[in-house]
């Protein structure tokens, strides 16, 4: 994999990540909504919604077999070792903050090995449940469709790696 595509991929897992940021009126015009749909729908999906928050954009959430506290540690803990300092100010499960690293690690010179243990460790369980969630509750289509394409990205980025070490 060359670094242009590396960071193709990188750009693209960024800018889904991205609408996890609080809709502007800027974006719900470019993806033709008005922007009081799409904020609602924003609310409702990731902040607040009658019986809870729909679609929480924190991994450790979808995470079944381990519990959030100890996804998290085990996340923070692989960070500091790959020398990736983390925002303190969103807890270490937060998506956009978990494709930022992906994306970092994605930017180093050699480091497959590392983005492969990274998604085998950290990115099997959460990306499709994240998706699937999205699909249920989104009723504009954009943030299940974002859903669906970072977690064909992510489902698909240790192959490609593995594809493109062995050519």
């Amino acid at each position: 994999m060359t670094t242009q595509d590396k960071q193709q991929i990188g750009q693209r897992l960024l800018e889904l990540v991205a609408l996890l940021d609080y809709p502007t009126a800027e974006i719900a015009e470019l993806c033709g909504f008005s922007f009081e749909k799409l904020e609602n729908c924003y609310v409702r999906l990731f902040i607040n919604d009658l019986g809870g928050v729909s679609a929480p954009p924190f991994a450790g959430c979808y995470v079944e077999k381990e519990d959030r506290l100890n996804f998290m540690s085990r996340f923070s803990g692989f960070c500091r070792e790959a020398g990736i300092e983390i925002d303190a100010s969103f807890p270490p499960d937060y998506i956009p903050m978990m494709v930022e690293v992906l994306v970092l690690l994605l930017s180093v010179e050699g480091s497959e090995a590392d983005v492969r243990s990274l998604v085998s460790s950290f990115y099997q369980r959460w990306p499709r449940l994240f998706a699937e969630t999205l699909k249920e509750h989104d009723k504009t289509g954009l943030y299940a469709d974002a859903g669906k394409e970072l977690c064909r990205i992510i489902e698909e980025l240790p192959d490609i790696l593995i594809f493109n070490a062995a050519t």
